[in-house]
């Protein structure tokens, strides 16, 4: 008995101690850990004809959603620490604006394994694009719900267009339009056999029925200016609908031709408050049986353009040998004009996220994403903010990437909810 007490007893200490031996290694870090929380070293060498080498920052994502960035040194390679695992590496870089137009480089490379021990070199190519200073900030199309619960309110649109840069910008003349089909979830008969849009190749954007432009020959943007467009009555909606906005703002323009659009529900009279000067005005080409322009409640292809050169935007507009017509067929109800993607200024893809069937109708070179978008409950699409730009300008900056699904978020209320 006293020989079994002591064998049990001496185990006993023994299994204590070799515990504590455990846990003093764990403290001292002697144990090794699993890979998946081990660090590699990652060296991204970013590639192309961009203007600076260092200080871009690139962006590295895991499966998980876990984000990683860095910027590049002078041979323009970024260097990471990350776990192992797979991710995606992504760069975009925006020049500093120069006459109102600025040079965006992106690149990305996607599904590249980070394993244990391993040699990780990355090349990751840019391509360039010409982006204006002049973006689309802000689409409010998808109108709210009324006060008494009977439904939705949807003539309370606006779109907000800002210069973002620090430097004047001057623009021979500013057009609004959208391209076809006006609903992202509408059938689209524009592609070809190898799924790409017939026109993405030619170099242009149809413009849909018609489009709005300013009054004035040039349009000035100051630094960091914001212009709101009241797209329907130019009124304070919240005096009816309390979750609607105040579009009655001597600062604001207003879509308003009653020679062209003479719906009095889409386009009441506009407040006293608008100076007619600030009036934008509409050339039509298309189905002449509409009453109102048919800019989509729920998912526009929405962009902003410049006429081509030596024209006005009448001129553009009513020029019949730019006609091309939507699914091909040459209706009056199809006709389009073709517009220049030199000349489009910004675009904005909004698919609605009440339908899965969407179709791009904006082509790579304007925006090569898309942003969804809830209608009927006061949402609106707006530029995400810049944060590095920002901090670096000591004024907000928004993102602008030629990319709507990294640019846009989603917000829960139009952003004039708030003034």
């Amino acid at each position: 008995m006293k020989s079994s007490f002591f064998t049990y007893h001496h185990f006993f200490i023994g299994l204590i101690i070799t515990m504590m031996c455990i846990v003093v290694a764990a403290c001292d870090g002697s144990i090794d850990e699993p890979d998946e929380y081990t660090t590699q070293l990652v060296r991204v060498q970013v590639q192309g004809d961009l203007p600076v080498k260092e200080g871009i920052a690139v962006r590295m994502t895991d499966d998980k959603g876990m984000v990683f960035t860095q910027q590049t040194n002078g041979e323009g390679v970024a260097t990471f620490n990350v776990p192992v695992g797979i991710y995606d590496i992504v760069v975009s870089h925006v020049a500093a604006p120069k006459d109102g137009w600025r040079t965006v480089f992106n690149g990305s490379v996607s599904n590249v394994a980070v394993r244990s021990n391993g040699d990780h070199h990355v090349s990751l190519p840019v391509t360039m694009a010409t982006t204006s200073a002049i973006i689309i900030r802000e689409l409010y199309v998808g109108g709210c719900q009324r006060d008494d619960g009977s439904g939705w309110y949807y003539r309370d649109k606006y779109v907000i267009i800002a210069n973002n840069s620090d430097q004047r910008v001057v623009l021979p003349g500013l057009c609004l339009a959208i391209a076809t089909p006006y609903n992202s979830y509408g059938i689209n008969k524009n592609y070809d056999e190898t799924g790409h849009l017939n026109y993405e190749n030619e170099g242009f954007i149809p413009a849909a029925s018609s489009f709005w432009y300013f009054q004035d020959e040039e349009v000035t943007f100051e630094p960091w200016e914001q212009k709101v467009i009241a797209l329907n009555g130019a009124i304070d909606h919240t005096l009816t609908y309390s979750n609607s906005v105040n579009l009655a703002n001597p600062q604001y323009y207003c879509t308003f031709d009653i020679e062209h659009y003479n719906s009095t529900s889409a386009y009441p009279s506009p407040s006293d408050l608008i100076p007619t000067s600030h009036y934008l005005k509409a050339v039509r080409y298309g189905d002449q049986m509409e009453s109102a322009w048919p800019l989509s409640n729920t998912s526009p292809a929405f962009f902003i353009f410049t006429p081509p050169e030596g024209m006005t935007p009448l001129e553009f507009g009513n020029d019949v040998t730019n006609v091309w017509y939507d699914e091909g067929r040459a209706l009056p109800t199809f006709a389009c004009r073709k517009v220049p993607v030199d000349n489009i200024l910004d675009g904005v893809e909004v698919f609605s996220s009440a339908w899965e069937e969407a179709s791009k109708r904006l082509t790579s070179s304007v925006d090569v994403g898309m942003v969804y978008m809830t209608a009927r409950y006061g949402h609106s699409v707006e530029r995400r903010v810049d944060r590095q730009e920002t901090e670096r300008m000591g004024h907000i900056v928004y993102l602008d990437t030629n990319n709507s699904t990294n640019d846009f978020i989603e917000r829960e209320h139009a952003s004039l909810k708030d003034e």
